[in-house]
């Protein structure tokens, strides 16, 4: 026998499989953004929204843009990889307590994944005078996130029939997380004597993310646990042998749509070695589509199916607006100069919103989320034609310490009425919640920018290399037991940019 709460609340997980409604932490992945773009804006960190003159700070300084005085054309090709790790590294023989539980987890390592980073073409209409207009387009992959996930706890629950009998419990948690956000912006901007710039971006958003994870808990048999102690192994007169004692269930999750924002920003140029900019970013108005399907192989030893239990959901998600600040300072002459670059990004989140048609989700969205900062620091050399940077970019956890899905809320998702008026319990569980934790980037790359030709064209071409760490937590719950498991998803890129002046 188990304990009557386990099986309640395995009875409850049952139940609820074939149901399905968004959370904060479904939203969350669509504002979650990467260190991405041109090899030379990645190489710096990022810190370039006062400098300008390269194509990605179009929607973090809009008239960044507005710095060229020559139309430019490039591209950016990556290869990355990732990995995943607990902190600290909890391994089979190196097994770590929590909550009164030990688990361990294994590492995991992504292929080696290609990519088209960025494209962007600028019009400059510098000829026109000291006064002039520039346009701009770019593609840039926001995210381009690809983590795998596995991990594995023991636990022990009272028999309620045997005072001082105790049941161990085996569970397992696979996940497969691949989550891609890109953005197209439309850019104008205009630079008055090389004193102001000022800057508009509309920017078009895409994504399409999907995951995969896999429960697994296991009621073993005592002979097949001989290396427990006898005192906690499920004894064999209560159990059948001809049924193993799991639950297992395959959950799938596709979530995709589009939104929209603008930004608009400007620079002051008090001094010419000395730049200033201020920008603002609307919130982002995304639509989207979350399918999610569960298979259900196994109940507490019962064989299954596997059958289907689809759903879905079509909701709106408003992403919080926010502040940039940033500060350039060049100095040296053509055989050899300096630029350095620092930026600050305050973003809103607490403005964030999730709603199904006019009905908004009170009991998620900015309760979960808190306001969060972006610092990003680079510098660049140049000596002749070849040029040398460096970069670091943070930022903070956008999540709240205690966020949680509250996934019965009955003004949004508690329940829904068919075309007969029967009302079906919409409740959703997840078996494991990824709350997103603080990031860091530390770049570095080198450049080559040919002389110009008889007609002015120069080629030039970049190369970054990222390492990037993001900390975060994995609650992993069942309602019996639940645990938080901290772990580093690490990425490594190889960025190439190619581009022409002229």
């Amino acid at each position: 026998m188990k304990t009557n709460r386990l099986a309640l609340t395995v009875l409850a997980f049952a139940a609820s499989l074939a149901v399905s409604a968004q959370t904060s932490f479904d939203a969350a992945k669509l504002y979650e953004e990467e260190l991405s773009g041109t090899a030379r804006y990645v190489g710096m960190g990022g810190a370039m929204g006062a400098l300008g003159s390269d194509a990605s700070v179009i929607s973090h300084n809009p008239a960044g843009i507005g710095t060229y005085r020559t139309s430019d054309i490039n591209f950016s090709l990556s290869a990355f990889g990732t990995s995943v790790t607990t902190d600290p590294l909890a391994t089979k023989t190196n097994q770590i307590t929590s909550n009164g539980r030990t688990y361990y987890s294994h590492n995991f390592k992504s292929d080696i994944n290609l990519a088209l980073d960025n494209f962007s073409a600028i019009f400059s209409g510098s000829e026109s005078g000291p006064n002039y207009l520039n346009f701009g387009i770019s593609y840039r992959r926001l995210q381009n996130m690809d983590r795998p996930l596995d991990y594995v706890d023991k636990f022990f629950v009272n028999d309620q029939s045997a005072p001082y009998q105790q049941y161990v419990v085996y569970r397992e948690y696979k996940d497969r997380q691949r989550n891609k956000v890109g953005s197209w912006d439309f850019n104008i901007s205009a630079n008055l004597s090389d004193k102001l710039y000022l800057g508009w971006t509309f920017g078009v958003l895409t994504n399409d993310m999907w995951s995969e994870g896999y429960f697994y808990d296991y009621y073993p048999l005592s002979s097949e646990a001989d290396f427990e102690d006898q005192a906690y192994v499920v004894p064999e007169s209560v159990i059948d042998k001809d049924n193993r004692n799991y639950t297992a269930v395959d959950k799938m999750n596709q979530s995709e749509g589009s939104g929209w924002n603008m930004s608009v920003g400007a620079i002051v140029r008090p001094i010419p070695a000395l730049r200033l900019g201020v920008a603002v970013k609307s919130p982002t108005y995304y639509r989207q589509t979350l399918d999610y399907a569960d298979y259900l192989y196994a109940l507490m030893g019962d064989p299954k199916d596997g059958t289907k239990f689809p759903n879905s959901v079509d909701y709106k998600f408003t992403a919080p607006w926010s502040l940039d600040l940033s500060a350039g300072l060049t100095f040296g002459g053509p055989a050899f100069s300096m630029a350095l670059g620092a930026e600050y990004e305050k973003h809103f989140t607490q403005r964030t919103s999730l709603s199904i048609g006019n009905t908004r989700l009170e009991s998620q969205g900015a309760i979960d989320y808190k306001d969060y900062s972006v610092l990003k620091l680079g510098a660049e050399m140049n000596i002749g034609q070849i040029s040398l940077r460096g970069g670091y970019n943070y930022r903070e956890s956008m999540m709240n310490d205690a966020s949680y899905p509250f996934l019965y809320d009955t003004d949004f998702n508690g329940w829904k009425k068919d075309s007969n008026g029967n009302v079906t319990d919409v409740g959703r569980t997840d078996f494991q919640i990824d709350r997103l934790g603080k990031t860091q980037y530390f770049t570095a790359g080198i450049g080559y920018c040919s002389a110009p030709d008889s007609d002015g064209t120069q080629f030039y071409i970049d190369l970054a290399l990222v390492h990037g760490i993001r900390n975060s937590v994995v609650n992993v719950n069942e309602y019996v037991e639940d645990v938080d498991v901290d772990y580093k998803y690490k990425s490594d890129k190889v960025l190439l940019s190619i581009g022409w002046n002229f």
